[in-house]
């Protein structure tokens, strides 16, 4: 079992609190609950900040004193694929996130901020979630 980078465990710890705003938000905004405006957009800047920062720092190569990880076959679809899935919910993100300023400040959005939301909810978790479960499988067990 190989020792796992530094930056890559502080990002799996570091976005567990980020799925329970995101439960949050999604259920108040969803139940018309309070502080759902507070909680959203504290998940959508965290985790934009946090995948963001992830991505840049392993697409230049950063290891921070781990392990160089050599994909290849099976494990470099499932990374093109989690790629895929994280890219598209950072512009899902970007987008619910101006349009709940949008709505926030009276102006109209349509119903794409709902509609978006309950696009990017589950989306984000299959992006957590396959993210937590390559980190578990290749560093822990």
């Amino acid at each position: 079992m190989p020792q796992p980078p530094f930056v890559s465990t502080f990002i799996a710890l570091a976005l567990i609190p980020v799925a329970f705003l995101f439960l949050h938000a999604f259920l108040s905004g969803w139940m018309r609950w309070r502080y759902h405006k507070v909680t959203g957009a504290v998940a959508i800047t965290w985790d934009l900040v946090m995948s963001i920062g992830y991505m840049l720092f392993r697409s230049f190569g950063g290891t921070a004193g781990g392990s160089q990880l050599d994909p290849t076959g099976g494990l470099r679809a499932y990374f093109i694929a989690h790629g895929m899935i994280a890219a598209t919910v950072m512009v899902l993100e970007l987008t619910v996130l101006v349009l709940g300023v949008m709505l926030s400040r009276g102006m109209r959005s349509g119903q794409w901020h709902g509609k978006l939301s309950k696009v990017l909810f589950p989306l984000w978790w299959v992006a957590f979630l396959t993210g937590e479960l390559f980190y578990l499988t290749y560093y822990i067990l």
